[in-house]
């Protein structure tokens, strides 16, 4: 088989040839360390544009992100397919330069009302959240009026060139597939209006809560079509739901105010054929039920060190859901050593590969994830996941 057909055989809940192996990123220093460090760097591009153009840089820097953008995704794709994963995912991410006065750091904002900093890794973007300004009634009517109208007219447009620029360069090596990382539904809702005043009004309307996860829903449904007009059969929905303890709202609530927006993009999913996972850190145990019910094909992450039992899961909806993660970015991806990481591949395949519906994949990502690591990952993968899977 193909990276191709090896993934989506397993999305279908049957055995492929091999267990897949699959990485949400690989972050842009380490991409750096597989491919070497290109000539010019994005803060490189930054201090140039402030030195030649002082009064319209941010303008200037904002119209050359979709770019950058492809270029970064790029290089990503470019770096997995060199380490061996059959599984890479790559999205356009709604941002431009904001720049705030009072405030001396590269800023960036995105159309759901986020405000971001753009920090440096090893010469590279990294963008951490900050804050949220959607915080009003009045504010949100704004947004939603962009994001109806000519948010989604220009993000469209350039899904279908970024998603068709990558796929044809590494389609032949790799099995691309698309992730709205950083712009869920979910996490653009709560973040954009700042997590105090979603909660205030969580409870005191829900309804508004719904009404904003069914507009960004739209939107990304609007997108993800025009990735599918472009050749892209698989989803990551960007989620994060639950905190290491547990879910960050009750199942019941979840159901209420986010269930029908799932529905709008998995329904656009299915409707063409494709399939569409849910990425959520944290302890998902007792959300397996929604996200079943919200149409999901697979569910990753299935985070270790939140205590997520992966032969409980397993047990309770591995009929249902391809289940892809588990494999430890805390310590065995990070500090570990290659026993330790074999060991930890090597029980993820044991326990949640037989019969099918497993993919091995980091639980997350982060910068100082080691290179190396990843490569014990995946020649685990390739050294224990032969079906008919027979591990004792």
């Amino acid at each position: 088989m193909d990276c191709r057909e090896r993934v989506l055989t397993a999305l279908n809940l049957e055995e492929p040839d091999r267990v897949p192996c699959h990485a949400i990123l690989i972050d842009a220093n380490n991409v750096d360390v597989i491919l070497g460090k290109p000539k010019i760097t994005d803060f490189d591009t930054v201090e140039q544009l402030q030195r030649d153009n002082p009064e319209g840089w941010a303008e200037e820097l904002t119209n050359l992100i979709e770019g950058i953008e492809t270029s970064v995704f790029s290089r990503c794709t470019e770096a997995a397919a060199a380490i061996g994963l059959d599984c890479m995912q790559v999205g356009i991410l709604p941002f431009y330069i904001y720049e705030d006065p009072n405030d001396p750091r590269l800023l960036m904002k995105d159309i759901f009302g986020r405000v971001w900093e753009a920090r440096n890794n090893d010469g590279n973007f990294n963008p951490y959240y900050l804050y949220g300004t959607m915080n009003s009634p009045e504010k949100w009517k704004e947004t939603k009026e962009k994001i109806e109208g000519p948010m989604t007219e220009k993000y469209t447009k350039m899904a279908k060139k970024f998603f068709r620029r990558i796929n044809k360069k590494h389609k032949d090596k790799i099995f691309v597939a698309v992730t709205n990382d950083l712009a869920g539904v979910f996490e653009s809702a709560s973040q954009g209006m700042g997590m105090t005043y979603f909660s205030r009004m969580l409870h005191k309307n829900p309804r508004f809560i719904k009404e904003v996860h069914e507009v960004i829903a739209e939107f990304t449904a609007a997108c993800y079509n025009a990735y599918m007009d472009s050749g892209a059969e698989l989803f990551v929905e960007s989620g994060d739901l639950a905190y290491k303890t547990g879910p960050m709202m009750s199942p019941k609530k979840f159901t209420e105010v986010l269930l029908p927006a799932y529905k709008i993009i998995t329904d656009a999913v299915h409707e063409r054929g494709k399939k569409i996972v849910l990425h959520t850190d944290g302890q998902i145990t007792p959300l397996l039920d929604f996200v079943i019910n919200c149409g999901f094909d697979g569910l990753h992450s299935l985070e270790p060190t939140a205590g997520v039992d992966l032969a409980l899961v397993k047990k309770k909806v591995g009929d249902k859901l391809c289940l892809m993660g588990n494999i430890d970015i805390a310590h065995d991806l990070t500090y570990g050593t290659r026993d330790e990481v074999f060991d930890g591949v090597k029980y993820a395949i044991k326990t949640a590969g037989p019969g099918g519906g497993y993919i091995v994949s980091a639980a997350n990502m982060h910068p100082t994830v080691k290179v190396d690591n990843l490569r014990w990952m995946i020649e685990a993968t390739k050294e224990f996941g032969d079906y008919p899977i027979n591990l004792k």
